[in-house]
């Protein structure tokens, strides 16, 4: 390997020579784990940096050792640690394979002849944790605040025209792999941010060379005169007195089209200036989700002594702020109204888990953008910047928090969070994309005073954008848990172009936690819906919205990693969880319902897609609220299975379901009964969703049709005056009945026309159960606490009560209660259980509560294969309910995940179980958050000639819903 540095390092030479910047990342590197190092009771430094004061620490094994060592691996640039040693110890499962400590990134590096007389410089863009960087063997730099740039002045240290040895020493000493950010590390007696526990180069690494007077940075301001920008250009001078002339010119990104030229006299000046311009482009394309037309800014430095500098900087025109119309307090992106719609992105990536390939940043965009989003969230944590150049190309807005900046009041962790939320603020404050800054994630409490003065100077270096101090859940303790209508300091924040920290005209609060599933009750009338807000004097905004957690696109996951071969930290557990998936519906007859893993995954994450949709539809019509966030966007590992996309960007679920939600232009059909008995009557209402400004008078045409013949009926036309403007979601016509006739799906469709045109148009399907009296003969219950006898009733099922010494003479169905009833033999002689024997000679028994002790009681008669049952996972952690086809389900839907239609049963606040029952024939199975195995949620165990219904399901609190009466006079009549 060695060999093969010095020889790209040679070939490099000749063909780097007339640039002024080489691209490390691209250099074969290698990396070494140093598992003897010593670095826990390390002393630690924040910046400005003494390199005097800082102690070179070489590899335990020598540093010729280093270069050669046989226990390295190569690598490419980004790397971590877990992307290439997840597991070392033995142990891949879940965080088991981290590993903590130092490790050593190497390979070589050669500087052209003529860069002689030239700054040299080193420049990462972001390392974790701590970075100690060696040059021939010499410490010459020095980083700790992890996931931004730093860069290091190597002039005096490099060797020209020839090889050098570049080592960057790793520190990783701690960490997380979930989204929790509000606990702080100690190392040693220091108190550290938290942050994602991924230990390596986490950006590109280049060679810089300069003059010793050269641009250190431009940052191009957006003003309200959206042809108009504000060019604030800093040069660094460690030479003399000197004076120049900039020469400025933008260009058309992407086709190098010339349309402004100019330039700036520097008079005499040394150390450093700061040179503003500003700019006024004609006609100049605006940048914005649908059209982000970007431009380039080239600055070129010359001064008196013949140095020269160029620098780029790559932007768009645009304008993002907050303004009051009719005493709606909204956001405006170049003057007309946007809502926002976003998901918070833990900032979680396959193999390596810290940073994206091109390729994935790009379908991370992407994934949205077919979602119909126009935001993303870096949510607590710091974006990366090939994310954020994709984002300003195909158009994404972002919203940005630095991470771990809410615990540790230490002068030390003040300082650490002071400092990465201002480099974070500097280094992205060129990118058209970013349009809000939020500090902390969830504060429980007031900013402290230091937050203060820190969000005062993130708006000193970038006054033309939000930045708030928090987006939070309001627990009980924090203003009686809802965020206050009144002034207060939890609704700190800045805006553009405006030097006030203001306490009032921000609303944001969270609702993290799911329902499971959409339900009947998230509508009922134009003013009584889930997220209904009338007041509209602040922005509006739903940080973070219903955790519905769904699996991962398994099969597709399995197909990248046989394409790519890397595992990393995630793959192996990936893997497994495919297997189990593919080894339940193969073993337990599902295929049928769902050919392949990847049916069921989508059919799952479409219970998840078709909630945010409706809850998302509720946000347009309110038209007060101004921005959404989805809890979350990508699933990860451990815990946020609540993403819409999985870690590699896969859609859970058809796009289509949330992007119909999404279109700027529709009619919402809003039923407050969309689970009903056949001939039941629902109420609907009808909005249109207009964000493209249509206004006028309008026919709104509305009726019914049945999925099963295609026939329409129930014909009603109105005359309706749409606004349009910066009313996004406006009330057509309410309280409009229709009957539903017929049992199964029903759809109420809607038109909005003009001149027999139409214009806009929605659809909401509701589903019929025909419950019709069933005869059925010889039902009994045996239940001595009574909770059986009231779900019948409920039901209108007939039964007559029954002790179980008694059922032995007759035959029929026996539904029991949730305890073990008396009677019953206990122990594992099956040849003394009369409820057994009843059973063999043709009896049925029903179990449809507690039924993880009966299955206990079962494995004990040698009945049920029965090895234990698990707890359903809710909001982040997720799980739901499946079915496939069987008469059990007659007239109801099948070969499906429980989603709406189900409410009843998948619903977050039911009793959820799984059972691990391995015999007998499994029609409902459920899945349950990461575990590498799927459960039975009803199961019919023959026995002799009879059987036994088991199910977990919550009949208990279900029975009032139509769907769950008739499962119940299915299971009684099967």
């Amino acid at each position: 390997m060695k060999k093969d540095v010095l020889l790209f390092a040679l070939l490099t030479l000749s063909l780097y020579a007339s640039s002024q910047t080489i691209d490390l990342s691209k250099q074969p590197w290698r990396l070494w784990l140093d598992e003897t190092a010593e670095y826990f009771n390390d002393s630690l430094y924040l910046p400005p940096y003494n390199m005097d004061v800082i102690p070179c620490t070489p590899p335990t094994c020598g540093w010729q050792n280093l270069y050669n060592n046989k226990n390295a691996v190569d690598i490419t640039i980004p790397a971590t640690v877990e992307e290439y040693m997840w597991g070392k110890n033995g142990n891949t499962y879940g965080i088991n394979g981290n590993y903590c400590g130092v490790s050593w990134f190497t390979t070589g590096v050669s500087v052209p002849a003529d860069w002689k007389g030239k700054r040299i410089t080193i420049d990462f863009e972001s390392a974790r944790m701590r970075a100690e960087v060696y040059l021939n063997d010499k410490l010459v730099g020095y980083e700790l605040i992890n996931g931004t740039p730093f860069s290091i002045d190597v002039t005096d240290d490099v060797k020209i025209g020839s090889h050098n040895r570049l080592a960057v020493r790793i520190t990783d000493p701690n960490g997380n792999f979930a989204w929790r950010d509000w606990d702080s590390f100690m190392w040693g007696k220091y108190e550290i941010p938290p942050s994602h526990g991924f230990g390596g180069i986490t950006g590109k690494v280049s060679l810089h060379a300069t003059s010793h007077s050269y641009i250190d940075d431009i940052f191009i301001k957006n003003t309200p005169d959206l042809n108009r920008v504000s060019v604030m250009t800093t040069l660094e001078n460690e030479g003399d007195l000197c004076n120049g002339v900039i020469e400025y010119s933008i260009k058309e990104y992407g086709t190098d089209k010339l349309v402004w030229k100019g330039k700036t006299v520097v008079p005499s000046w040394s150390k450093k200036a700061c040179v503003e311009k500003n700019i006024e482009v004609k006609n100049a394309k605006l940048w914005s989700p649908d059209s982000p037309n970007l431009y380039v800014l080239t600055a070129k430095w010359m001064n008196d002594k013949g140095e020269k500098h160029v620098k780029t900087e790559r932007f768009g025109f645009r304008w993002f702020d907050v303004k009051t119309v009719n005493g709606d307090r909204m956001f405006m992106l170049n003057g007309k109204r946007i809502v926002l719609h976003t998901a918070i992105s833990w900032g979680h990536w396959p193999v390596n888990g810290i940073y994206p390939t091109t390729e994935l940043a790009r379908k991370h965009i992407m994934s949205a953008k077919q979602l119909g989003m126009n935001m993303l969230n870096f949510h607590r944590g710091i974006g990366q910047s090939c994310v954020f150049d994709l984002a300003d190309e195909l158009g994404m807005l972002i919203y940005e928090e630095p991470g771990g900046y809410r615990p540790g009041n230490s002068a030390f962790a003040r300082k650490w969070k002071r400092e990465k939320l201002l480099r974070m603020v500097k280094r992205d404050r060129n990118h058209p994309s970013l349009v809000i800054v939020n500090m902390i994630n969830e504060s429980s409490r007031n900013p402290y005073p230091n937050e203060v003065e820190d969000i005062r100077e993130a708006h000193l270096l970038d006054p033309t954008r939000c930045i708030t101090f928090t987006s939070t859940y309001f627990g009980a303790k924090l203003y009686k848990g809802v965020c206050p209508s009144t002034p207060a300091p939890i609704k700190m924040h800045m805006l553009p172009n405006d030097t006030t920290i203001h306490y009032q005209g921000w609303w944001d609060q969270h609702h993290a936690s799911g329902p499971g599933v959409y339900k009947d009750e998230f509508y009922k009338s134009p003013v009584d819906f889930s997220r209904y807000k009338k007041e509209k004097d602040e922005i509006i905004f739903y940080g973070e919205e219903g955790a519905i957690g769904t699996p991962p696109r398994l099969q597709l996951i399995k197909q990248e990693i046989e394409k790519g071969g890397k595992r990393g930290w995630t793959g192996d557990d990936l893997l497994k969880q495919y297997h189990a998936f593919d080894a339940f519906i193969h073993e337990k007859g599902f295929t049928d319902a769902f050919p392949d893993v990847d049916s069921l995954c989508r059919s799952l994450g479409s219970v998840s897609y078709y909630y945010q949709g409706r809850m998302i539809e509720n946000m347009y019509i309110s038209n007060n609220i101004d921005g959404w966030a989805t809890n979350g966007w990508e699933s990860t590992k451990l815990e946020n299975h609540s993403g819409i996309v999985d870690i590699y960007r896969n859609h859970k679920a058809d796009p289509a379901i949330i992007a119909y939600y999404n279109q700027p232009l529709y009619v919402a059909v809003k039923a407050n009964k969309k689970v009903l008995e056949q001939n039941d009557t629902t109420s609907v209402d009808f909005f249109v969703v207009n964000r493209k400004d249509l206004k006028g008078r309008y026919k709104l045409t509305v009726f019914l049709g049945n999925q099963a013949n295609d026939a329409w009926t129930q014909k009603q036309e109105f005359q309706v005056a749409v606004k349009g403007g910066v009313i996004f979601g406006q009330l057509l016509k309410q309280h409009i009945r229709f009957k539903i006739n017929q049992d199964g799906y029903t759809t109420i469709r809607a038109e909005l026309s003009k001149h027999g045109k139409i214009v806009a148009q929605g659809a909401e399907q509701v589903f019929a159960v025909n419950n019709s009296p069933v005869a059925h003969p010889s039902v009994y219950v045996a239940d001595t606490a009574g909770r059986m006898e009231r779900v019948l009733q409920k039901a209108h099922i007939p039964y007559q009560n029954i002790k179980i010494k008694d059922i032995i003479s007759r035959m029929g169905t026996l539904v029991v209660g949730g305890k073990l009833q008396p009677g019953i033999v206990g122990g594992n002689f099956r040849q003394d259980d009369p409820l057994i024997e009843w059973v063999s000679r043709g009896g049925k028994l029903v179990i449809l509560d507690n039924a993880s002790e009966w299955c206990t009681y079962l494995e004990q008669k040698e009945v049920a294969d029965y090895r234990g049952s698990r707890l359903i996972g809710r909001d982040w952690f997720g799980g739901n309910f499946f079915v496939k086809n069987h008469a059990l389900f007659n007239g109801l839907p099948q070969a499906t995940a429980f989603n709406w239609e189900y409410q009843c049963f998948a619903s977050y606040n039911r009793h959820r179980e799984g059972l691990r029952l391995e015999n007998g024939e499994c029609v409902v199975g459920c899945y349950a958050d990461h575990k590498n195995e799927l459960f039975s949620a009803l199961t019919i165990l023959p026995v002799g000639k009879g059987h036994i219904i088991i199910s977990s399901l919550d009949f208990m609190k279900a029975v009032d819903n139509p769907v769950c009466v008739k499962l119940l006079n299915n299971i009684i009549a099967f």
